[in-house]
């Protein structure tokens, strides 16, 4: 997943649950700037990009659908 698609899936659950994106950064990898950063262009490490794509996956709510523009990750065997 990269970094546009992984700010889709911020924005759109944004939209779903109305947390900020910040709350979901901490939520989904405890980084309260990575959807901020993304958002304003920036990077960030592969390895919290990686983390939150599996929160999504793991916790999208069940009534929404995923986006059709993100592949949907595997969940983590834990």
């Amino acid at each position: 997943m990269n970094a546009a698609q992984l700010l889709l899936l911020a924005r759109a659950y944004a939209d779903l649950t109305g947390l900020s994106l910040v709350r979901i950064g901490v939520k989904a990898c405890k980084n309260d700037k990575i959807f901020v950063r993304l958002a304003a262009g920036m990077g960030a490490s592969s390895r919290s990009v990686d983390k939150a794509a599996v929160w999504f996956a793991e916790n999208w709510p069940e009534n929404a659908e995923w986006p059709a523009e993100v592949p949907r990750p595997m969940a983590s065997a834990a």
